[in-house]
């Protein structure tokens, strides 16, 4: 629904999918490969971000033949381009993660962080307070993750996969989807994205919600503690004012994996402008990594000057001229499939599924869970002599939107501050500069945004504060 009209809040289980109960299962339990039927069924993944990268690989490991395209070469998607985003895992995401391939930063102190202090400008010092997380965040470089996932694509192809360096068009999209017997679209949110009908019943808002600004840099150890904040634990800031937010944390940097050097740990800083502030001008004035770390540094000094010390020791990654990026995302949520001019079905997957402003980071979460839900639910389709027809492909989507994609559009839009939700953020932010319980039970919704659905009073943000408060006993 676009935003103006009102939201459906629905607090009923839905019954597992069929791919599931056929087999006994509890959502839970993951189905177990069989060999696949001769011929080898094909799929085409368009678009070789992290996204299409994971798709590919977990459609690789089910032994059918993948034919992974992308419009750049393997060097140029890590090197010449900057991250589409920060593709943070928050918790429970990390699970479906790890059944596409193993966890090969587990060990990296620089990609974890589970503690976030928080600071509203024009409130006193006690107004603050730290959220230690209930789960491990893992941030690191999209461009470093998808490539170590295409080097393993690529290292398992032999015969049965290949990654083909093209521009793909609507018309070439279409000899494509001829020639496999799936082709997912996975090329973001724009340009093949617009073959697919928007679903206005689904999509939140029509126009940008936030203006972006993002930079990497580094400067400071990864165990660095914003003392100023009154933190006594290692992990991010997170900072309010009127014109937007501002999200600050360790990252993984694509370049940076190797080195032993605290001076070399990097962070990301990610803020968001309200259209039509002084802020969003001065995000949209930047033209370079140093510019936007001078227009970010200058607005903590502006507006949080309790940590703008500390930010001030970070300076730009100059191995990397594209450690920075600005724009807008206008949430989208498309029907799951489409045809091409010759009447050839194509599905979508990630970004191109379901767009959502980054305030939340559910963009990765989402995509994640899409892609290992497909792959089961494909495997399952084809167990049981099942076509992969759209019927198949919009029932899966629809039991990806129950299961996760409604409720990370929904705490998008708690982030975005949203009337929807005005006593409940209000509830959140006042009870956890006291209540470390409330403080955790925020930034749970990162990592398991369904509570989302219902949360609507003061009431229901106590109810639920006291859960953490209960298992923390």
């Amino acid at each position: 629904m676009v935003k103006g009209s009102p939201r459906r809040v629905t607090n009923s289980v839905a019954p597992q999918p069929w791919f599931l109960r056929s087999r006994g299962m509890t959502d839970t339990q993951q189905s177990t490969p069989s060999v696949p039927p001769s011929p080898r069924p094909s799929i085409a993944v368009i678009g070789a971000g992290l996204t299409g990268v994971n798709a590919a690989l977990a459609f690789q490991s089910q032994g059918w033949q993948v034919d992974l395209y992308s419009n750049r070469s393997r060097s140029a998607l890590r090197d010449d381009l900057p991250a589409t985003g920060t593709a943070i895992l928050f918790g429970n995401s990390r699970v479906p993660d790890r059944t596409i391939t193993d966890d090969h930063y587990a060990g990296t102190p620089t990609a974890q962080f589970a503690a976030s202090s928080v600071g509203i400008a024009g409130t006193p010092p006690e107004a603050s307070f730290t959220a230690r997380f209930t789960y491990e965040a893992q941030s690191v470089d999209p461009r470093l993750r998808a490539d170590d996932r295409l080097g393993e694509f690529l290292d398992k192809a032999a015969t049965t996969s290949r990654f083909i360096v093209d521009e793909v068009t609507p018309e070439t999209l279409d000899t494509i989807a001829a020639d496999h017997d799936l082709t997912f679209v996975a090329t973001g949110k724009a340009g093949l994205a617009d073959l697919f009908e928007t679903d206005l019943e689904r999509t939140p808002y029509d126009s940008a919600q936030r203006y972006l600004l993002t930079v990497t840099a580094h400067g400071l150890p990864v165990d660095h503690v914003f003392r100023g904040r009154g933190s006594t634990v290692p992990g991010g800031l997170l900072s309010l004012h009127e014109d937007g937010e501002i999200f600050v944390g360790p990252h993984l940097h694509k370049d940076g994996a190797d080195s032993s050097d605290d001076s070399d740990d990097a962070w990301v800083i990610l803020a968001w402008a309200r259209p039509g502030t002084a802020t969003e001008e001065a995000f949209r004035s930047a033209t370079d990594a140093r510019e936007a770390l001078d227009v970010l540094q200058s607005l903590h000094h502006r507006e949080f000057p309790d940590v703008a010390g500390d930010i001030d020791w970070l300076h730009p990654i100059d191995t990397d001229p594209h450690s920075w990026l600005k724009g807008a995302v206008t949430p989208r949520v498309h029907r799951p499939t489409a045809r091409t001019a010759g009447g050839h079905l194509i599905a979508t997957l990630g970004d191109t599924s379901v767009a959502v402003d980054p305030i939340a980071g559910q963009g990765a979460q989402l995509a994640t869970y899409q892609v290992a839900g497909l792959r089961d639910g494909l495997r399952a389709a084809l167990d049981d002599g099942r076509d992969w027809d759209e019927e198949l492909l919009t029932e899966l989507f629809d039991h990806h939107w129950q299961e996760h994609a409604e409720a990370g559009v929904e705490v998008t839009s708690l982030f975005l501050g949203d009337p929807l939700f005005a006593e409940v953020a209000q509830e959140f932010f006042a009870s956890a500069a006291a209540d470390p319980a409330a403080a955790s039970a925020l930034f749970s919704l990162f990592s398991d945004p369904s509570p989302a659905l219902v949360l609507r009073t003061a009431a229901d943000v106590r109810s639920f504060a006291a859960s953490f408060r209960a298992a923390a006993a």
